[in-house]
């Protein structure tokens, strides 16, 4: 790998993907950072730059095509390309059972958590392909099992995996490679938000795991997330690793 890598990270204004960042830039990653929220954006960015990192922050939507297309320019633009992606960005949705979904929460569900995910790879790929690289999509253990009344955000997880094993397939015999990361249960905002919402409607519910895992720290996921950018893991892809201590086998 080059020295002083670019890596692109979206959802960087999150407990997951400022804990990314973060790690990436004491490992010497230069840094195009993407959020739709300014604020927690701007948060994220004071504490790369207090480890004097190069960086550049995009505003920006992801469910919006041409969003993502600035975003790529901009890290071309600033850094002449990049060498990792951090496909982080996601939504958490309703929690309801299907008869009660709202259909516009479904909609934009996958218009965050799968045509997001798909334009990041569209626009990705081929940059990456420039100088070689990889590409690492933030999906959930949700992709490989059910949830009751979390029907919107389980099927939207298991089509990022579908788009993530296909785009392996399609970097097979390049300088490319797709993997995720399928986190279990992570203490951030949005399992916090996924937690309430569920105790409005079942008491003392919420997402289940084993009792023997405990939730997951944003670290967690950051340290296999640093594993996939690095020369390390060459060998891997259209992997789903999953980080959970355990959860999935409850």
């Amino acid at each position: 790998m080059v020295n002083n890598p670019v890596a692109i990270i979206t959802g960087a204004g999150g407990g997951i993907g400022c804990a990314i960042a973060l790690t990436l830039a004491r490992k010497g990653w230069r840094l195009v950072l993407a959020d739709r929220s300014q604020a927690t954006l701007e948060n994220c960015r004071r504490q790369c730059a207090a480890l004097s990192t190069p960086l550049h922050c995009v505003p920006g939507d992801i469910s919006r095509e041409e969003d993502v297309a600035a975003l790529i320019d901009a890290a071309n633009s600033k850094f002449g390309g990049c060498q990792g992606f951090v496909s982080n960005a996601g939504a958490a949705g309703a929690v309801a059972a299907i008869e009660d979904y709202p259909s516009a929460a479904f909609h934009q569900l996958m218009a965050v958590n799968v045509l997001g995910a798909f334009f990041c790879l569209k626009y990705a790929l081929p940059l990456l392909r420039q100088s070689g690289g990889s590409f690492v999509a933030i999906a959930s253990t949700s992709a490989i099992r059910g949830r009751a009344n979390m029907s919107g955000y389980v099927a939207s997880k298991h089509a990022l995996l579908g788009l993530v094993r296909s785009s392996a397939l399609e970097c097979v015999g390049s300088n490319v490679r797709v993997n995720a990361v399928l986190p279990g249960p992570t203490q951030t905002a949005m399992i916090e938000e996924i937690n309430q919402k569920a105790a409005q409607r079942v008491p003392g519910g919420g997402i289940t795991r084993a009792l023997a895992a405990p939730y997951g720290q944003p670290q967690d996921v950051a340290n296999t997330v640093a594993f996939l950018l690095a020369d390390e893991s060459r060998h891997m892809n259209g992997a789903a690793l999953v980080t959970d201590a355990g959860s999935t086998l409850a």
